[in-house]
């Protein structure tokens, strides 16, 4: 069985914004299942699962 994805070790992939092509803010949302990022200069929004789906 496999374990749970323990953030603790994990590095939270860079995303550079769509449009601005600057780095994106990034934070954990879901119960930390998804990793939201937002772009500080358009406000642009992107969310990426981590992992596999359950």
């Amino acid at each position: 069985m496999e374990s749970p994805l323990d953030m603790s070790r994990v590095e939270l992939p860079d995303r550079l914004c769509t449009w601005c092509k600057v780095p994106m803010n990034k934070r954990l949302v879901g119960g930390k299942q998804f990793v939201h990022y937002t772009c500080p200069k358009c406000i642009f929004q992107h969310t990426s699962r981590l992992g596999a789906k359950p």
